[in-house]
Formats: C-alpha cells, structure tokens, sequence
C-alpha cells in the first residue's frame, strides 16, 4: 500500500546500448534514461522522471534492467505497457511493469547486480556488436583460475575509472566464471557494487594474462594497493551487458536475476 501523494512502479526492461551514450541522462545526449523520461512523460501527460538499478557506460547493453517511476495518478498497467511500444525507441522494450511500495527503490535496493560479458573468438557478422571478436591465442585455463581470485578479494581500485568520485573502491564479489558457448568465451560476475569502468577493465586485464602479456604475480598485485595505470586496457564496450538484480523483495518474482 502507497504511503504518499505518488504511485510508484518498477519497471523490468531491456535495452541494446549501441545508439545510447549510457544508462545516466547526460546534457545533449541520447540516453536510456532520458528516452524513457521522454517516452513516459508524453505517455502519461505528466513530468516524470525515471530511476534505474545502475549506471551502465556508452554502448553498453541492459537485459533485465529494473528501473523505477513515481506518477501522480495509478495507471492500467496492462494498457501502459501495450501503448508505451510506440513512444519508445526499438532499442529499448519494457517487459513488464508492477506497482510497488514507495519504500522499494530501483537503485538503493538492489542487493547485487550481475554483468555479462562475451568474447567470441570467430568472425560472424551475425550479433557482432553484442559481442567483441577476438582471434588472438589465449589460454581459457588462465582466464578461468583469474576469475575465481575475484571472490576472495575486495579491493578493486585498480579496475576503477580515473577520477571516479566514489566514497570508497571496496567491492564483495559473490561470483565470477568463464565458461565457453560454442565459438563465444563468456565472463559472468555478480557482486554487491561495481565500480565504474570496473567489468571492462577486468576482462581487459584478464585477456592480457591470458595472452602471456602479463604474469600471474603482476595480476595478484592488482588488489594489493595498484591503481588504474597498472592493470590493462577496457575491453570493448559492445561486448558487456547488464545481466540482472536481486532484491530483498522482488518485484517480479526473481525474474529480473540473472540466471547464475
């Protein structure tokens, strides 16, 4: 039951991130957020504004994103949705949207999110800018142990975006594994926080071991005091996606967790 003069509904969505500069509204550019907003508010007839589970760079892609509006007026969801299709760009589909407590928050409530990431190591023409293609000899035996440190470590200040205004780099990583899907080596992390940047530059750096670019020592001494100038390169926007969060209690039924 609602509590103030607004009902609220979280939203589950998905989104392909190649024609968006991020999740975040940002001045003169073409965001998620900001088409939602612009979707909503012409939908609707109100000013609204609209709060996701996390931030997600340029070019990078969302499946089950949870986000979250406050409207003034209860809406027929059933008819919101089927209507909504047409204020939104093709990119961007809502799946489902529910009326929650105005004590739940897309953002602030999310226990862990979870990312995915997707290195496919033959040319295909077909999906090729959700994934990034990479050909170059790499030891799968390497990436996998790499992985599994993650769980054992917090400090990920080494992996962080230079000059990321954060209160603090420590991060509790609840999974991380590399598995292969035919031509197409996947990364896939959950943890309660991430830092900017954060999955990009560890599958950059985990690549580079993998390549025999660096050694095993020099990858355990990134969580030991490094900072972003000693691990590797960012991986390609393209190829990472947001996977899916968990919530305390979850407003579709667990259907917004990503499946590992």
């Amino acid at each position: 039951m609602q509590t103030s003069s607004f009902t609220r509904y979280a939203l589950r969505l998905s989104y392909h991130g190649l024609p968006f500069s991020g999740w975040q509204v940002q001045p003169a550019q073409r965001t998620v957020q900001g088409e939602l907003e612009k979707a909503l508010s012409t939908l609707l007839r109100e000013q609204v504004k609209v709060l996701g589970a996390g931030r997600t760079d340029s070019g990078v892609h969302a499946a089950n994103y949870v986000a979250h509006v406050d409207v003034a007026t209860p809406l027929d969801v059933k008819d919101t949705l089927h209507r909504l299709d047409r204020f939104l760009p093709t990119k961007i589909a809502v799946h489902e949207m529910v009326e929650i407590t105005d004590r739940m928050h897309a953002r602030f409530s999310a226990e862990s999110r979870s990312y995915r990431y997707v290195i496919r190591r033959k040319q295909n023409p077909f999906g090729a800018d959700m994934v990034w293609t990479h050909r170059r000899d790499m030891d799968f035996s390497l990436l996998k142990r790499a992985a599994e440190i993650l769980l054992s470590q917090t400090e990920f200040a080494a992996f962080a975006r230079t000059g990321s205004p954060v209160k603090t780099t420590l991060c509790n990583i609840t999974h991380a594994s590399w598995h292969q899907e035919g031509e197409e080596w996947v990364f896939q992390i959950r943890g309660n926080r991430f830092l900017r940047n954060m999955v990009r530059s560890l599958v950059g750096t985990m690549v580079e071991l993998a390549q025999g670019q660096r050694d095993w020592d020099n990858w355990l001494s990134l969580f030991d005091g490094a900072t972003r100038s000693d691990a590797g390169q960012s991986a390609p926007a393209k190829g990472l996606s947001f996977a899916g969060v968990t919530y305390p209690d979850s407003p579709f039924q667990s259907r917004e967790h990503a499946p590992f």
